[in-house]
């Protein structure tokens, strides 16, 4: 009876002590889940950013109405026309603000991407204009102030010019709530800054963006996707700029067997093979692409082919010094 009794306490205290490890293991679960929540940036987060009330100088904006979130599919319910390039670049949520102004409305979107190289490529489709200092990169133009930091791409915008110290007040604000900073594009660190000019980069990694900066064919003549980035840009070693694309592949076979389907696919006409690259005619002018490394350069928009070789050849120099 004793030996029972034992037995029977025993039993219960590793049945208890059962009981408290799983309890244990339930909150360290939902610990480690708000904080994947926190660093992933949930729609709570997003809110978080935009301010009250913002004053620049004598005037004052404040939030009108509640925030609209948007997520999965639901973009095409705020942009209809624009959100697939939004997708391509790895589009997560939006939170979308309106603030009263003194005379009008003025407009705050949020765009959440997947990583920051993605928020600075959806960027660099507003990044023309004068460059205030917010978050890591902005521009301001004719009443709209776009910037990005972290994953986190932002618009401000509104009907009036006469309200731009208060979209940099805004902008500042909620640049000032995105807790870190991210990484650019790896490409971009092969990219010689002399050649590209004054706010012409776009940043791309598909069909989609390469079509609305500068488009070449409907069919994938670059061989985009996975592990495929890319930037185009105007390049000015002449008095007339160039266009240029430059797109990095996984290694130089990749990138080889990119420059067979851009030379099968016709883009380029009347192609002439010469000093190990090819030149020819596009729609808008005369054209020529390399390969050089993991690197597939494509020159286009050129008067005659002379300016086009030329900036081949420099380009081909610039490789061989790397």
């Amino acid at each position: 009876m004793r030996l029972d009794f034992v037995e029977r306490g025993m039993l219960a205290m590793n049945k208890v002590i059962l009981e408290v490890a799983c309890v244990k293991k339930i909150c360290i679960g939902l610990l480690l889940l708000a904080l994947l929540l926190a660093g992933c940036g949930g729609s709570g987060d997003v809110k978080g950013f935009l301010p009250s009330s913002v004053k620049a100088q004598e005037a004052k904006i404040t939030k009108d109405g509640p925030a609209r979130l948007y997520d999965g599919q639901k973009l095409f319910d705020y942009m209809d026309g624009g959100a697939e390039l939004y997708y391509e670049y790895g589009f997560e949520q939006a939170c979308v603000q309106q603030y009263k102004a003194a005379a009008g409305r003025i407009t705050a979107e949020i765009y959440q991407m997947d990583t920051s190289g993605n928020a600075y490529g959806i960027y660099t489709f507003d990044s023309q204009g004068e460059h205030p200092a917010i978050g890591q990169d902005a521009a301001y133009a004719q009443g709209l102030l776009a910037f990005w930091k972290g994953r986190y791409f932002v618009r401000a915008f509104s009907d009036k010019e006469g309200d731009k110290e208060v979209l940099l007040a805004l902008g500042r604000a909620i640049a000032e709530k995105i807790p870190r900073e991210g990484t650019r594009p790896e490409i971009l660190g092969r990219l010689p800054a002399q050649w590209v000019a004054k706010d012409s980069l776009i940043y791309f990694h598909g069909q989609t963006a390469l079509n609305n900066s500068y488009f070449l064919s409907h069919q994938n003549c670059l061989s985009l996707g996975d592990g495929v980035e890319g930037v185009i840009f105007y390049y000015t070693p002449d008095i007339k700029p160039l266009r240029v694309i430059m797109v990095r592949y996984p290694d130089h076979q990749k990138a080889a067997e990119a420059f067979k389907t851009l030379r099968a696919s016709g883009v380029i006409a009347g192609v002439a093979a010469r000093e190990g690259f090819i030149v020819g005619k596009v729609r808008r002018g005369h054209a020529g692409a390399l390969v050089t490394g993991d690197l597939l350069f494509l020159v286009l928009e050129g008067a005659t082919s002379d300016p086009v070789i030329r900036a081949l050849r420099s380009i081909q120099q610039q490789g061989k010094q790397k």
